[in-house]
């Protein structure tokens, strides 16, 4: 276990991974903006290593609470019953997993960090290979020290209480420093470092230095890590494996839940008044027998007061995540209206990841088929109205966005125009891009009409049912973008390009409304099966 080929190594990199960084690394130098002006690079390098550094402070916050949960080591279960409970010190056992994730994690974090460094000389000005180098070297501190921090609260067994505490101890001092504008925090410091090329700073040295002490400290407690916490991750992380592998994200968002021991209330936060949807012994025939119950007053009502309980289920956790990530894409669409248009993915990818935990109360649903299929009206019918409380939650998130972006602004009046406007569809088509994602499920393992097409063909299907619907996603920011480059009047522009989002989102809504029809009828003309009446 101790050997370490170095060309097994890049071997295992594999082929995929060069290229697609090399893909990246020619999109970066392509896309990145125009040049700011003297006045925006003096301020931002003024200000900018405090934000840099509360952006780390998130990362390390979330390396944190993992340690707290007797992360983020996952070992094989035989190497935990076999290897961690032998006569040795466990430190023999868990030194060389703790090295290979740090050097995974430096090789993220230089790559990723070598990108945006290549990005901020698009629009900061200055040679790109000293942003590159600047980039990586504050990936690689960020990503390593937030493992290292990780792997020394697990050792030293503080707990999740206190590792809740030091990850919200190390946010608040470093959004203090955002407020006062002092780089006094040592993600702050490892900021310093990403604008190197802009203006030199000691100060970042001590950060690097930080981060350096935390990777020490967390290989030398790795060995004290819990058995008990060790087998119940890779119990877990088995199962996340397999969910991968077939391509259920479902699954995969549930064990992450259960990874990072994120459930949900007992009871909801309050109760609504009114009368739940009720199963009927009749309606358990299928949608399309005649002799189902239809769609009766009432319903929409039953249907609204359950999704609402399911979201008043969320613990303060959740609900200062959605929070967050309304903030972050506010704060990315603010970057793409100034030129940095890469920006719009991430915060398209944002509002995605936050449609799928507001899309709990349709999810659960999608989880127990056979309950959805007692209720008393069509399936798709139940799905629709199921989308009501998490639409209310996304236009929320979408608030939070826009309150982000006229605050990161200064309150401009063009913020203030434009955000109430863009918030609309991006925050629908954030929802409506997790809830393809959700109401379509994991493929099928074996499929008929799979059997009928080349291999190449069914590559580029899997690979578009994978990537679309964080396009749809995505494609809710594309209204930001019109209004950047519009000559006229900026509102209109936005309203003009905000229509054809508004569109998608109906037709997505449609799609869910007639998904089992469409199904069944391609499934009929496939396969011959029995006609439906």
């Amino acid at each position: 276990m101790a050997d370490f080929d170095f060309m097994d190594a890049l071997y295992r990199a594999y082929v995929a991974t060069i290229f697609g960084g090399a893909a990246l690394w020619w999109l970066a130098l392509r896309v990145g903006g125009s040049a700011v002006a003297s006045t925006t690079a003096h301020r931002v390098a003024v200000d900018g290593p405090q934000v840099v550094g509360l952006v780390i402070a998130m990362a390390l916050a979330v390396g944190l609470r993992s340690g707290g949960r007797g992360g983020p080591l996952v070992l094989e279960a035989a190497d935990v019953r076999h290897l961690l409970l032998a006569p040795l010190d466990r430190g023999l056992a868990l030194r060389g997993p703790a090295l290979r994730l740090l050097r995974f994690g430096a090789t993220w974090g230089v790559g990723v960090g070598a990108v945006f460094g290549v990005l901020a000389s698009r629009r900061l000005g200055g040679q790109w290979p000293a942003w590159a180098a600047s980039g990586a070297l504050v990936g690689a501190s960020a990503v390593d020290g937030a493992l290292g921090a990780a792997m020394a609260v697990s050792g030293a067994r503080l707990g999740r209480r206190m590792a809740g505490w030091l990850a919200l101890a190390a946010l608040a001092w470093s959004a203090a420093d955002v407020v006062l504008a002092r780089a006094t925090s040592p993600m702050s410091l490892v900021g310093q470092v990403a604008l190197w090329p802009l203006r030199w700073r000691a100060g970042g040295l001590a950060g690097v230095a930080f981060a350096l002490l935390a990777v020490v400290s967390g290989v030398g407690l790795a060995g004290r890590t819990s058995v008990e916490a060790s087998e119940r991750r890779s119990s877990l992380a088995g199962q996340l494996r397999f969910a991968v592998t077939v391509r259920d994200l479902r699954s995969v968002i549930l064990i992450r839940r259960q990874l990072a021991q994120d459930g949900v209330r007992q009871r909801p936060w309050a109760r609504l008044p009114g009368a739940p949807l009720l199963p009927r012994a009749a309606s358990k025939k299928p949608w399309h027998d005649p002799q189902r119950p239809r769609h009766r007053a009432g319903h929409g009502s039953a249907l609204w007061r359950r999704g609402c309980h399911g979201l008043l289920r969320f613990r303060a956790t959740r609900v200062a995540r959605l929070a967050l990530l309304g903030a972050l894409a506010g704060a990315a669409a603010v970057g793409a209206w100034r030129g940095t248009t890469p920006l719009v993915l991430a915060a398209g990818l944002a509002l995605y990841i936050a449609g799928l935990d507001a899309l709990e109360p349709v999810a659960q649903s999608v989880d127990h088929p056979t309950l959805l299929d007692a209720y008393p009206l069509e399936r798709g019918l139940a799905l629709v109205g199921l989308l009501a409380a998490p639409t209310a939650v996304m236009l929320v998130v979408g608030v939070v966005g826009a309150a982000t972006a006229v605050a990161v602004t200064g309150g401009s009046t063009t913020a203030l125009t434009v955000a109430p406007v863009l918030l609309i569809p991006a925050s629908l088509a954030g929802l409506a891009g997790a809830a393809v994602s959700t109401v379509q499920g994991s493929p099928p393992l074996f499929s008929a009409s799979d059997l009928l097409l080349p291999p190449e063909a069914v590559g580029a299907k899997v690979f578009f049912r994978t990537l679309w619907p964080p396009l749809v996603s995505t494609a809710g920011m594309l209204p930001v973008l019109a209004a950047r480059r519009a000559s006229g009047s900026v509102v209109q522009s936005a309203v003009s390009a905000g229509v054809p989002v508004l569109v998608l989102v109906a037709g997505v809504l449609v799609w869910v409304r007639y998904r089992d029809r469409i199904h069944d009828a391609f499934q009929d003309a496939m396969g011959g099966t029995r006609p439906r009446a």
